[in-house]
C-alpha cells in the first residue's frame, strides 16, 4: 500500500482496473480535489489524500460503497448515476451529490468521471462489455453551492422590500384620508357628544397605522449591496 498522501490501492482488491501510471504520486498529493475510483459495484479502490482535508484517511475508506456516503436526500440519485456507469462508454455526465463526513455533516461534491473497460479477460464483476468500474475526480463545490443559496435568499429580499415600499405607498393615503376627515369631524363636535371619543378612537387607530408604515418605510430604505457580484438590493431613497 502507497502512502496515505498517495493514491490507495487495496492489495485484495480484483476489480481495481488498470493502475494509475507511475510518477503520478507526487501530483496526486497537492491536488485539492479528490481522485477516486470505483468498482462495478459502486465500491471505493482507489482513494486520494485530499480526503483528509474532511477528518478522514484514505484507507478507512477503501471497500466502502458509495451510497453508504451519500446524503440520504441524494441517495437515489447516486443510485441512477450507479446504473448509467453500466451503460455509458467513456466520459459519464457530471453530478453533484452531497456526502458525509465523520461528523455527518453535508459537502456538495461534483462528480467527473469515465469508464475504466479491461478486456483482456473476463473477470469476476465484469460485464461482456468489459466494465469494470469508473475513475475520476470529486471537486467541493460547497462554496459555490453557498453562494447560490445567497444569491436567491438576496433575490427574495430584494422581492420582499420592493413589496413592503409598494403596500406602505397604497397604505399611506386612505391612512391619511381616514385621519384627516376624523380630524375635521372633531373640530365641529363638543367633547360630551356621543360620537366624539368614537372619532377620537378612530384618529387613535389611525395614527398608530401611520406610524407602522412609517416605520416598514423606513425599514426599506436602504442600499444594500452583497459580496456576491451583480447583487444589489435597492429599497427606497429619500
Amino acid at each position: 500500500m502507497e502512502s496515505e498522501n498517495n493514491l490507495i490501492k487495496p492489495e485484495h482488491s480484483e476489480t481495481a482496473g488498470v493502475p494509475f501510471p507511475e510518477g503520478l504520486s507526487s501530483v496526486l498529493s497537492v491536488i485539492p480535489d479528490i481522485i477516486y475510483r470505483f468498482d462495478y459495484d459502486s465500491r471505493i479502490t482507489y482513494i486520494s489524500g485530499a480526503v483528509k482535508r474532511y477528518g478522514c484517511q484514505p484507507v478507512e475508506l477503501i471497500g466502502k460503497y458509495l451510497p453508504d456516503l451519500v446524503y440520504n436526500a441524494d441517495k437515489e440519485k447516486a443510485s441512477e448515476w450507479i446504473k448509467e456507469w453500466r451503460t455509458a462508454d467513456g466520459n459519464i455526465e457530471p453530478i453533484e451529490l452531497r456526502l458525509l463526513t465523520k461528523n455527518q455533516k453535508e459537502i456538495y461534491f461534483k462528480f467527473y468521471c469515465t469508464t475504466v473497460k479491461e478486456f483482456k479477460a473476463l473477470k469476476k464483476n465484469m460485464d461482456s462489455s468489459g466494465f469494470i468500474g469508473i475513475q475520476g475526480i470529486a471537486i467541493d463545490i460547497s462554496e459555490l453551492k453557498r453562494a447560490e443559496e445567497d444569491k436567491a435568499y438576496l433575490s427574495k429580499l430584494q422581492g420582499f422590500l420592493e413589496t413592503t415600499r409598494l403596500i406602505c405607498h397604497e397604505l399611506s393615503q386612505p391612512i391619511t384620508v381616514i385621519s384627516g376627515y376624523s380630524e375635521m369631524v372633531l373640530l365641529n363636535k363638543a367633547k360630551d357628544d356621543p360620537q366624539y371619543e368614537k372619532l377620537l378612537e378612530i384618529q387613535k387607530q389611525a395614527g398608530k397605522l401611520e406610524e407602522i408604515t412609517r416605520k416598514l418605510r423606513y425599514m426599506a430604505k436602504y442600499i444594500m449591496k452583497d459580496d456576491i457580484p451583480g447583487i444589489e438590493i435597492i429599497g427606497e431613497r429619500d
